[in-house]
């Protein structure tokens, strides 16, 4: 019989947490795979509808600085940066020739 391990109360409240964040790491990739394909397929199959994407990726960049100049934020914070990131590479994944938002 295999010992059991004991764990304290903020160890348990831990390991919780990591696996709670891990599910939730997931689920983010799982909807930002979701949101890519579907913006990807409409950007292909309805070219007219690249220049609306474009502004939007345009519009989420705008907001999310917004939001870190109202927080009264000198240095953008890691996770500011982060977001930028990932609007970032949605864009690319979407807008497969930025000439097309010109």
């Amino acid at each position: 019989m295999k010992p059991r391990i004991r764990f304290t109360f903020v160890e348990e409240k831990a390991l919780m947490d990591e696996a709670e964040t891990a599910v939730l790491r997931a689920e983010m990739v799982a909807l930002q795979a979701v949101v890519m394909s579907v913006f990807r397929r409409l950007a292909t199959d309805r070219p007219e509808l690249t220049p609306l994407f474009c502004r939007a990726f345009d519009e989420a960049e705008t907001i999310l600085s917004g939001v870190a100049e109202k927080m009264g934020l000198d240095a953008p914070l890691e996770s500011t940066i982060g977001a930028l990131r990932v609007i970032e590479e949605l864009r690319r994944a979407v807008i497969r020739d930025e000439r097309r938002c010109e």
